[in-house]
């Protein structure tokens, strides 16, 4: 499995497991679409965890940046990430 891939796996569960939070059975919500938002949802909620404990939002920012841009360059040559 690819870096690429376990992400995408991680965000999926967190945005159903936010949806849940709103009633959703994971059957019932299409985590790809996100009709409800839940990816600004998770985002904000990870801007208050860094605001609360100390982090600095900026510099994860910037790190997750790298990090997804080096996971893109691992991508097989002519696969493209989804939009």
């Amino acid at each position: 499995m690819s870096t690429r891939d376990t992400m995408l796996g991680f965000a999926r569960e967190a945005i159903l497991h936010r949806a849940k939070a709103d009633g959703y059975q994971p059957e019932e919500y299409d985590p790809e679409s996100d009709p409800e938002g839940y990816v600004n949802s998770l985002l904000t909620a990870l801007r208050h965890w860094c605001e609360a404990f100390h982090h600095d939002w900026n510099a994860e920012l910037r790190r997750a940046q790298e990090h997804f841009e080096e996971d893109l360059a691992e991508l097989r040559p002519g696969e493209v990430a989804p939009k």
